[in-house]
């Protein structure tokens, strides 16, 4: 019994090592709408879901959105992301310059990561003429995403 329990700690540990993540891909959370958009944000460093910010405040990121409708890509590297209200939060919110403004959470269940986030997406780049509102409602987020 105690080489069991020895054993559940040991794998325990082994896959919440295995936890963290360097990107996560997205699309627009309203249904009709899934095809016509691919976001994927890149971090500058490989994070842990549950503790996102561990030594620093901030985390940069690439956001990349491909519109397969006009099939150009908007790509902005100077994202910034921060816990939304604490250094405990494991949601982030963040942008770029007051072009791009985006907040993504984890997806958890009895405090474990289920490899998605939900959240909103919101680009108006004036320079580039670029514009995406995927703000989500009460009932729906404005972007669901996976990690990769």
């Amino acid at each position: 019994m105690k080489t069991f329990l020895i054993s559940a700690f040991v794998l325990s540990l082994s896959l919440n090592a295995g936890a963290s993540i360097s990107r996560i891909v997205c699309v627009p959370g309203y249904e009709p709408m899934r095809d016509e958009a691919v976001i994927e944000v890149i971090f500058n460093r490989a994070i842990d879901p549950l503790k996102p910010v561990i030594g620093s405040y901030n985390l940069g990121a690439v956001l990349k959105l491909h519109d397969k409708i006009t099939g150009q890509t908007y790509t902005r590297s100077d994202v910034v992301l921060v816990p939304a209200t604490s250094m405990d939060d494991v949601n982030l919110r963040g942008g770029a310059a007051g072009m791009v403004h985006i907040r993504v959470n984890p997806v958890l269940k009895n405090g474990a990561f289920m490899g998605r986030y939900t959240g909103d997406l919101f680009i108006n780049d004036l320079d580039s003429r670029n514009y995406y509102n995927l703000t989500g409602t009460p009932l729906e987020p404005g972007i669901v995403c996976e990690t990769r």
